[in-house]
């Protein structure tokens, strides 16, 4: 029974190996553990967590077998785990300090905030206190710092209308700019359409030149081959001549008629040939005034080609003059002092805008992040790279053991498949001898009457039994072997639903690692925001030094209305304060004779005071101006920026209102108005305008 072939096993060594790793299911990629470590995460020497992708065969890698495991996977996943917990606690408790140390600060500036107010009370109570001294000085110095103020709220007013002037002056300025733009194009597209005349032009005269000189050469020619014949001719002539005074001296001297008739017919001849030269001559001589009328009409294309090329030249000159023009429209102030303030402590100089320093700036942020990251992990790519050595030679070993096994199953399927051929065979062969058998016994039984071998039908009856039972021990065997089978596919099953429970505690590891790394990845984004932000601030404040020197000059008639009240009220001022000060000269003077109206020292800390706040109140100002001026610039670029980018123009008006007109409008009636306090829009110009019923029937 043992040497039967159908008691082997089909799938030879490795049916029969429990702990295989080809019959585990690999683990998925994404409970595999994540390669990046952040900060002081240490890989343990002893971790049993091996990688689910194999990099060199480009497949999932098999699962170890479990007697390659030195420690259980609850002590392990315990040991990552309150790893990460730590780490989590100390990201939180930084985070906790961080929030600790926000909140103290607001703290503190709420304290500095209300002990500013308790001062400016004590200020406005000492005030209040010392306005029961106040008489007539106070009165007068009331008077003139509202005079003071009428003229600050003057100076203000002529300040907004001139900042509203310096953005109409720039609209202007960028519609000059487009303008120029569009006369650029409109100048190249005709310098394009020039050089090309030009080239054409440049081709024909080419042509013209050459044909010139052919018909030159062949008018040369000509003239020589008429040269020719008029000298034959000539010859001729004379040969014509000569011959007619033989013709008579031979008439003279002899009358023969066959001479006089051979010299008629050279003569005729000869007249015929003339005839034919003097009709070759009129041809010849109408082409040569043919071909001078040519040469005169290509020297007017030679003049207009010398006038198109001066006008080429001056076309370059003005595209060369108005390139200069644009740059130096293009240069301006304000754009080199907002990228180049960010280079200005490292003295180094750029032909970039504000965007490319800040981008290199943030760049530079990163990669100090990044070499410091690289700086940190550098030992564990060491321990990662020795673990990935370990693990490559236990891959080789593996498929070493996993082509052997391959061959041994190969040639097994193929010893199952032949022995499966021959059984197939063997039970055709003995089905057929049946057959026979059976066939023969009816014909001995059918002819031979009395002489039917007992014997050998008893023979062939045993080794039908005998095959029978070879059958039923053969099934018995493959029942066996299908067992076997499920019991080798129960304990996969077994070891995959142990691989799938330390696939799902790999996974939430994985996701710890994944949550702390993002964690860390954050901290590093805000510690690279907060420097760039620092960075950020140092430019602005570079940028308000420079905006506080007026470097801009506003052209205006010497004699106008605006300079004749500014001037009337310089005067008044002046004259107030002399006054003011003579006063206050006399009341010192006089303080022995009329009594003590104002105490030295309150007046001596009524001045202190005033100068104090007449220093906060400037201070405040220039704090005003400072963030106005900010905020016009950030709102003029906000403006290009939708102009360019949307095509409508953003006019800021009072009450949080705000006008949007398109590029292709007409005028400002065809504009909509934005409420932001109220919520609402509305059409400029009324319902009665054009603009608003094409709107409205648009809409319906």
């Amino acid at each position: 029974m043992d040497s039967s072939p159908f008691s082997q096993n089909p799938f030879g060594r490795s049916s029969g190996i429990p702990g295989n790793p080809l019959y585990g299911s690999p683990q998925p990629r994404d409970s595999a553990p994540n390669r990046t470590l952040f900060g002081n995460q240490r890989l343990a020497p002893t971790s049993s967590v091996q990688p689910s992708y194999d990099f060199l065969a480009q497949a999932p890698s098999p699962a170890a077998p479990p007697r390659e495991r030195v420690l259980p996977v609850g002590m392990k996943a315990d040991h990552s785990n309150e790893d990460l917990r730590s780490k989590l606690n100390t990201v939180r408790y930084e985070l906790s300090t961080l929030q600790d140390e926000r909140e103290l600060e607001r703290i503190r500036h709420e304290k500095e905030l209300r002990a500013l107010e308790a001062k400016c009370e004590e200020q406005a109570k000492r005030a209040d206190s010392v306005e029961s001294d106040k008489t007539y000085l106070f009165n007068r110095q009331k008077d003139l710092s509202e005079k003071l103020e009428k003229a600050k709220d003057q100076a203000i007013n002529q300040k907004v209308d001139l900042e509203r002037q310096i953005r109409r002056l720039k609209s202007e300025n960028a519609d000059l700019k487009e303008q120029v733009s569009d006369k650029e194009g409109d100048i190249q597209s005709q310098d394009r359409q020039h050089r090309r005349q030009a080239e054409e032009l440049k081709t024909r005269n080419d042509s013209l030149e050459r044909i010139n000189s052919e018909l030159k050469k062949d008018l040369e020619t000509k003239s020589h081959n008429l040269q020719e014949t008029e000298t034959k001719l000539t010859a001729k002539e004379t040969k014509i001549s000569n011959l007619e005074t033989e013709l008579l001296r031979v008439k003279a001297q002899t009358g023969d008629i066959e001479t006089l008739k051979i010299l008629k017919k050279e003569l005729s001849e000869q007249v015929a040939h003339i005839r034919t030269l003097e009709s070759t001559n009129r041809k010849l001589s109408s082409e040569v005034k043919q071909l001078r009328d040519y040469n005169k009409s290509i020297d007017i294309l030679e003049e207009e080609k010398q006038s198109l090329e001066v006008k080429v030249r001056l076309l370059d000159e003005v595209r060369h003059e108005l390139s200069e023009t644009q740059l130096r429209v293009s240069i301006l102030q304000d754009e080199k002092n907002s990228w180049g303030s960010f280079f200005e402590s490292e003295g180094l100089e750029f032909d970039s805008p504000e965007s490319l320093a800040r981008a290199l700036i943030q760049e530079r942020l990163e990669k100090a992040s990044l070499l410091e990251q690289a700086g940190r992990t550098n030992p564990e790519l060491a321990e990662k790279e020795t673990l990935i050595e370990e693990l490559e030679r236990n891959i080789r070993g593996l498929r070493e053991e996993l082509e052997k096994m391959g061959e041994t199953a190969s040639r097994d399927v193929k010893t199952r498949t032949r022995l499966e051929r021959q059984r197939t065979l063997a039970m055709k062969e003995a089905q057929f001898l049946r057959e026979q058998l059976q066939s023969f016994s009816t014909e001995e039984a059918m002819y031979m009457q009395g002489n039917y071998d007992e014997q050998k039908t008893k023979r062939i009856e045993e080794l039908e039994q005998m095959l029978e039972k070879y059958k039923k021990e053969n099934d018995v065997l493959i029942a066996e072997l299908a067992k076997r089978e499920g019991v080798d596919t129960r304990e996969m099953m077994g070891r995959k639903r142990h691989r799938e429970e330390e696939g799902a505690e790999n996974e939430r590891n994985g996701e710890l690692v994944r949550k702390n790394r993002h964690l860390q990845d954050e901290i590093i984004q805000l510690q690279n925001t907060i420097l760039l932000s620092k960075k950020e601030i140092e430019s602005l404040h570079i940028r308000l030094e420079s905006l506080e020197k007026t470097s801009t000059r506003i052209l205006q008639l010497k004699d106008n209305p605006t300079s004749r009240e500014e001037a009337i009220k310089i005067a008044t001022l002046d004259s107030l304060r002399k006054e003011n000060a003579a006063l206050l000269a006399q009341v010192e003077e006089r303080t022995d004779q009329i009594g003590k109206v104002v105490p030295i020292h309150t007046l001596n800390n009524l001045r202190g005071e005033m100068e104090a706040m007449e220093k906060v109140i400037s201070e405040k100002e220039k704090r005003m101006t400072r963030l106005k001026e900010i905020w016009t610039a950030k709102s003029l670029e906000f403006r290009e920026a939708v102009y360019s980018l949307l095509g409508y123009k953003l006019d800021f008006l009072p009450n949080g209102r705000v006008r949007v007109t398109h590029m292709f409008a007409g005028n400002e009636d065809q504009s909509i108005e934005f409420d932001g306090e109220k919520g609402t829009m509305k059409v400029a110009g009324g319902p009665d305008k054009q603009y608003e019923k094409t709107t409205r029937a648009q809409r319906m």
